[in-house]
């Protein structure tokens, strides 16, 4: 990677799909999580599927329409504008002036970012928090996200990284110093299931996550359960054996799917996902229990 001077770093664009002020969920304390288009994975259950390609992209809202036809009807040929310039795009979406058509992705500075990631400052100080980056898949845009990250420690702002782990390790260590917690989605257990539901097997993603845990990062393994695909007891054994091998890791979460990400792929016109059926509560600490009974039996052979 090149390198990069205090300017350049300043200076330096990345495309983003969105910057949600005060999240919860996404590391210690208050949040303002920064969302980064691009992914090499294409979950079956994707709930972003508006950060997976790498470009600025339109989304199309039906009910909002008109069909006055401003736009050329454009919404009819979304699959076709891939390619087409973010300028030819936000044309269109300045030509329809009932807000059917709005811009996925726009390119931001660090500073920039960093700017309006500040106004959060007073909530971090009060309780631990601090930037978190996700998407789609951060490390897809791995120098920006370096420099962003750098900027928020030298600005004193606490950092997290959402991951799914699938990017060279070399990226990796050269992003571990600026990130204090690493937040690393483990979806399978079985690579060629990983690879039915992802696109990709699971091989480098455990190397690497075992490479960061050697080097003492702290990680939270997040788990995205998905009825009828990945709730099965393999899975549910293999979080177990991965949390007890990975001594250092500081928390396990299951993520059970949710189906918001079924209306945005229709949105964006290019996207066609299935949709699987939520959880219930019940069914998630049904999860946690089996996870808990396996990891006691383990301990207990290995004593």
């Amino acid at each position: 990677m090149a390198r990069h001077n205090e300017s350049d770093m300043e200076t330096l664009r990345g495309l983003v799909f969105g910057i949600q002020h005060f999240s919860i969920h996404d590391g210690r304390g208050i949040r303002s999580n920064v969302f980064l288009k691009g992914c090499p994975l294409h979950c079956l259950w994707c709930h972003n599927p508006e950060g997976l390609s790498p470009e600025p992209e339109l989304q199309y809202f039906a009910e909002r329409c008109v069909g006055c036809g401003r736009c050329g009807h454009v919404y009819r040929h979304m699959e076709q504008l891939a390619g087409v310039s973010a300028e030819k795009k936000e044309s269109f979406v300045k030509g329809c002036v009932y807000g059917a058509l709005e811009l996925v992705g726009r390119f931001m500075t660090v500073g920039q970012i960093l700017d309006d990631v500040e106004k959060d400052r007073i909530f971090f100080e009060s309780s631990g928090g601090g930037l978190t980056l996700t998407g789609g898949e951060p490390m897809r845009q791995h120098a920006f996200s370096l420099a962003l990250l750098k900027g928020a420690k030298r600005r004193g702002i606490s950092t997290a990284l959402e991951t799914s782990g699938c990017a060279e390790k070399e990226e990796y260590r050269k992003i571990l110093p600026w990130v204090d917690e690493f937040l690393w989605d483990f979806k399978e257990t079985d690579s060629e299931k990983h690879r039915k539901f992802t696109g990709v097997g699971n091989e480098k993603i455990l190397e690497n996550l075992r490479f960061i845990c050697a080097q003492g990062a702290t990680v939270t393994l997040r788990c995205p359960i998905v009825p009828g695909l990945n709730d099965t007891e393999e899975h549910l054994r293999g979080i177990a054996r991965l949390s007890l091998e990975l001594k250092n890791l500081k928390a396990v979460e299951l993520m059970p799917y949710h189906n918001m990400g079924v209306a945005k792929g229709r949105r964006l016109g290019t996207i066609c996902q299935q949709e699987y059926r939520v959880p219930t509560e019940e069914e998630k600490h049904g999860w946690e229990r089996r996870i808990a009974e396996i990891k006691k039996s383990e301990m207990r052979e290995e004593e």
